[in-house]
């Protein structure tokens, strides 16, 4: 958890910076050409400042999850306004965005470095290290499990099945992760590069890659939850949402919007924030994951 707080303050920090180009990019040169494309980022760049609110769980994490939420809520905030701001629906001067870009961006350092603090103090008081695994350990564990499977040697059968039952699942994210770009980039890009002409291609192209999504997300859920209630509850859950994001993409790109030369930014966001579901639940297993590796490695 410590490493996670971290990495969203540099996630944080780069949100801001960001944003800050965005605002004197369109105020340079408007809605126009290299402003165009970057005013997308920022949509993109708060979907990676979710992890503090998806992983804050337990009565323990209570205060620490209301800290991640309001810490979330204002990016959302200065995302919708600086949209607003800079569409046009909203008059605001460049100056007065830049202020409130400081401002808010004040507030989440300060929200951060209170969450820092409480979960430093709760590590100390329960004497727990999160530092046993890095991201090279845990990629280079995934790679040997793929050769030559030594972390399953002296493993009870129970041990060794809950072993491969996670890595399994974690390829399987893996491999979802993959489509699930392929189908957003189907639906933001796709249909202008190619036209009208070539929608019905798309579609197909699309639900073919939905099939095989949703095949590899039932082996991923299969693995990860062994109550079938549970399972049937989060996999609804997370593919009902998924469609639901998806939807709003392609009608807004392949329908609305194709041939146009448009792009609706703030429908995109919207659409993203319905995969949000699917983004925690893949953290949960990448959780999983590291749990398991620090149990059994070197056993």
């Amino acid at each position: 958890m410590d490493k996670k707080i971290k990495k969203l303050m540099v996630v944080n920090s780069s949100f801001y910076i960001n944003n800050f180009i965005v605002i004197i990019l369109s105020n340079i040169s408007g809605m126009e050409d290299i402003a165009a494309i970057w005013f997308f980022t920022p949509f993109v760049l708060i979907l990676f400042t979710t992890s503090l609110v998806e992983s804050s769980r337990g009565k323990q994490f209570n205060q620490l999850k209301k800290l991640s939420i309001l810490d979330f809520a204002l990016r959302c905030i200065i995302v919708v306004v600086n949209f607003l701001a800079i569409s046009g629906i909203v008059e605001l001067p460049f100056h007065y965005l830049i202020v409130l870009g400081i401002i808010f961006m004040t507030l989440n350092v300060y929200l951060e470095w209170k969450i820092h603090k409480q979960i430093h103090l709760h590590y100390l008081q329960n004497n727990k290290d999160e530092g046993l695994l890095t991201k090279k350990d845990l990629d280079d564990l995934c790679e040997d499990y793929a050769a030559e499977q030594s972390i399953l040697h002296n493993k009870s059968p129970n041990e060794k099945e809950e072993i491969k039952s996670i890595y399994r699942s974690v390829f399987f994210v893996g491999y979802s992760y993959v489509l699930i770009f392929l189908l957003i980039g189907i639906g933001t890009f796709a249909f202008n590069f190619f036209g009208e002409k070539n929608t019905i291609i798309l579609f197909i192209i699309a639900f073919l890659l939905l099939g095989i999504y949703f095949y590899l997300t039932n082996k991923k859920f299969t693995l990860f939850l062994t109550d079938r209630n549970q399972r049937k509850k989060i996999s609804l859950r997370d593919n009902i949402t998924f469609i639901i994001g998806l939807s709003i993409i392609y009608i807004l790109q392949g329908y609305i919007h194709i041939g146009t030369g448009t792009f609706n930014f703030l429908g995109i966001f919207v659409a993203i924030i319905f995969f949000i579901p699917t983004i925690k639940t893949n953290q949960l297993i990448r959780d999983k994951f590291y749990k398991i590796n620090s149990k059994y490695l070197n056993r």
